[in-house]
C-alpha cells in the first residue's frame, strides 16, 4: 500500500517518538533506581544505628535477655528479614534466627569483606559500601553492617571479663528484605511505560492534527490545483497569506499558472495573426493566380481578336460603302415604287448592321492593340476632369451625379493620355448604364506608394459574386441582346495592365461598384524605369 505523506509523517514521527519516549523512561527508571537504592541504604543505614542505640543500654549492662527480646522486637518489624550480632571472630552472639545462635561466619561473606577486606571500621565507610544487596535464600537482601565499637565505658564496665583489646567490639549485621522495594519498582516501572505509551500516542494526534491544519490540507490544496492546471485550467489559483515554505509554494505555483496562461495567450494570439496572414496570403495568391490567368486569356483573346478584326475590318467597310452608295443612287430617282422604298429600307439596315459591326471591330482593335502607348507627364485630376466633361451630357440624360474628390497632391505620371482618358470613360459609361433611375458616382484620386489610385465607385445595383468574377473578361456581359458586347471592362483591363498598373473591382448585391485602380509613376519599358 502506497503511503501518502500524512502517512509517512505520521510513521516516522511516532517512531521516533517511541524511541525518544522509551530512551526518557528507560533513563528514569535507571536513575530512580540509584536513587531509590541510595535512600534504602541509608534508610537500612540508619536502622541499624537506631538499632544500636536502643541495644547500648542493655549491651553496657550485659543484660543478654534485654539483647535478644530487643532484636527480636526489631526483627519482627516489616521488611527486616534477620539481624544478628557477632564477635571479631565470627560467632553469632544473638540473632532473630535461633538456630544461627552459636555458629561461625564464614569471614568470606559479602557481610564480613566489610571489615575483613579493609583496615577501617564499617562505621566510618559510606552507606553505600555499608549496605550491600547479598541473596540470601533465593532473596535479593540489603545487607546492612553496623560495627559495634569498644567504648571506654565498655571495657571499664565491672560486667565485662574482657580489657580494652582495639576498637572494634563486635557487628551487628541487619538483612533487610528487598522484595516490596523491588515490587514498588516495577510498579513505577510498568506506571512510567504506560505514561510514556499514553504520551506517544498524544503526541502522535497532536502532531497529525498539527500537521493536517499545517500541512497537509494546503498540500493536499495544491496537489487539487495542480491536478487541474495539468488537464487545462490555467486560470486556477491557490490563497496566498502564509510566510512559511508552503507559502513559498503557493506564490511559486500562482507565479508558475499566470506565466503559462499569458503563454497560452500569446501562443492563441500568433496562431490567429499566423491564420489571418496565411489567409491574406492565400488570397494574395489567389488573386495573382486569377490575374495570371486573366493575362493569359487576354493575351490569347487579343491575338484573336487582332487577326479578326484585320481580317473582317475590310470587309466590313466594302459592305458600309456599297450600301450607302446604293442607296443615293435609288434616292435619286425621280420617282421611288413601293419595291425601292422597301429596298431602301434593306439597304439602310444593312449600311447601320454593317457600321455596329465596323465598331465592334473598331473596339477588337483596340482591345488587342499593343506597345503603341504615347507615354507623356500627365495630371490625372485634370484627366478625370476631362473624361467627366466628354460624358456629361449621358449622366445629365440618366440622372446620375459626379461627385468628385480629387488630392491636388497627387504627383504626375508618365501615361498615354487619351488611353487613359478612354477607360475612365468606359467606367464612367458603365457606371451610368448600371444606374439608368439615376445614382451618383464618386471619382477619387490619391497619391500611394509608387504612383497614385484612383477610385470610381457607384451607388447602383452592384454585381453578384458569379458576374464579379467575370467582369474583365472579354464578350462577357448582363445587358440586353443590342446594349453590349462585352468589351467595355476588358479593354480598361487591357489599358491599365499596359501601363503596368493594377485593378480591383469590390462588389456586393446592392451595395453599388467600386472600381480601385493603381497606375504606377514610371510605366514599365519607359525611359524612366530602365534607367531606375
Amino acid at each position: 500500500m502506497k503511503l501518502t505523506v500524512a502517512g509517512k509523517m505520521t510513521v516516522i514521527t511516532t517512531l521516533l517518538l517511541a524511541v525518544i519516549f522509551l530512551a526518557t523512561t528507560v533513563v528514569n527508571l535507571i536513575l530512580q533506581e540509584r536513587a531509590t537504592t541510595r535512600i534504602v541504604r541509608q534508610n537500612g543505614v540508619q536502622l541499624a544505628e537506631t538499632a544500636a542505640s536502643v541495644l547500648r543500654n542493655s549491651m553496657l549492662t550485659n543484660d543478654r535477655d534485654k539483647i535478644q527480646e530487643t532484636i527480636d522486637n526489631f526483627g519482627a518489624q516489616r521488611d527486616i528479614q534477620r539481624i544478628r550480632i557477632f564477635n571479631r571472630q565470627g560467632l553469632i552472639a544473638y540473632s532473630t534466627r535461633p538456630e544461627e545462635i552459636g555458629a561461625i561466619l564464614d569471614t568470606t561473606q559479602a557481610q564480613c569483606l566489610v571489615c575483613h577486606g579493609k583496615v577501617v571500621l564499617p562505621n566510618s565507610l559510606p552507606p553505600d559500601e555499608r549496605a550491600r544487596v547479598v541473596d540470601l535464600g533465593g532473596q535479593k537482601m540489603l545487607a546492612v553492617t553496623h560495627a559495634l565499637l569498644n567504648e571506654p565505658t565498655c571495657a571499664t564496665a565491672a560486667c565485662h571479663v574482657h580489657q580494652d583489646e582495639g576498637p572494634l567490639l563486635g557487628v551487628m549485621d541487619v538483612d533487610l528484605n528487598l522484595e516490596p522495594f523491588q515490587k514498588a519498582r516495577r510498579s513505577i516501572a510498568w506506571g512510567m511505560g504506560l505514561a510514556a505509551l499514553i504520551g506517544i500516542l498524544l503526541a502522535v494526534v497532536v502532531v497529525y492534527l498539527a500537521g493536517r491544519e499545517i500541512v497537509f490540507r494546503r498540500v493536499r490544496t495544491l496537489i487539487h490545483q495542480t491536478e487541474r492546471l495539468a488537464a487545462g485550467d490555467l486560470t486556477v489559483r491557490v490563497a496566498e497569506g502564509s510566510q512559511d515554505e508552503i507559502g513559498s509554494l503557493d506564490r511559486t505555483f500562482n507565479q508558475l499558472a499566470m506565466e503559462l496562461q499569458q503563454a497560452r495567450n500569446e501562443l492563441l494570439e500568433w496562431g490567429r495573426t499566423l491564420e489571418q496572414r496565411v489567409q491574406a496570403k492565400t488570397d494574395e495568391l489567389v488573386r495573382a493566380q486569377d490575374q495570371m490567368l486573366q493575362v493569359e486569356k487576354m493575351a490569347s483573346l487579343g491575338k484573336l481578336a487582332a487577326v479578326v478584326a484585320h481580317e473582317i475590318n475590310n470587309p466590313l467597310a466594302s459592305v458600309v460603302t456599297y450600301a450607302k452608295t446604293v442607296v443615293r443612287r435609288l434616292k435619286k430617282q425621280k420617282e421611288i415604287t413601293d419595291d425601292c422604298k422597301e429596298n431602301l429600307t434593306y439597304l439602310e439596315s444593312i449600311a447601320s448592321e454593317a457600321t455596329r459591326c465596323g465598331k465592334i471591330v473598331s473596339q477588337l482593335l483596340a482591345f488587342a492593340r499593343r506597345g503603341n502607348e504615347t507615354l507623356a507627364p500627365m495630371d490625372i485630376n485634370e484627366t478625370v476632369e476631362n473624361a467627366l466633361f466628354l460624358i456629361n451630357h449621358q449622366l445629365e440624360l440618366n440622372g446620375v451625379e459626379a461627385v468628385r474628390n480629387f488630392d491636388p497632391s497627387v504627383p504626375r505620371i508618365l501615361a498615354d493620355q487619351n488611353q487613359v482618358q478612354q477607360f475612365l470613360m468606359a467606367l464612367f459609361i458603365n457606371a451610368a448604364q448600371a444606374m439608368p433611375e439615376g445614382g451618383e458616382i464618386t471619382v477619387t484620386t490619391a497619391p500611394t506608394t509608387g504612383g497614385i489610385e484612383v477610385q470610381v465607385a457607384d451607388n447602383g445595383p452592384g454585381m453578384e459574386p458569379e458576374v464579379a468574377r467575370h467582369a474583365f473578361e472579354p464578350f462577357y456581359t448582363t445587358k440586353s441582346e443590342g446594349k453590349g458586347v462585352g468589351l467595355g471592362l476588358s479593354v480598361v483591363y487591357g489599358i491599365v495592365k499596359r501601363h503596368g498598373g493594377r485593378i480591383d473591382l469590390d462588389t456586393a448585391p446592392g451595395q453599388g461598384c467600386r472600381f480601385t485602380i493603381f497606375l504606377p509613376e514610371n510605366p514599365p519599358g519607359s525611359p524612366q524605369e530602365e534607367q531606375s
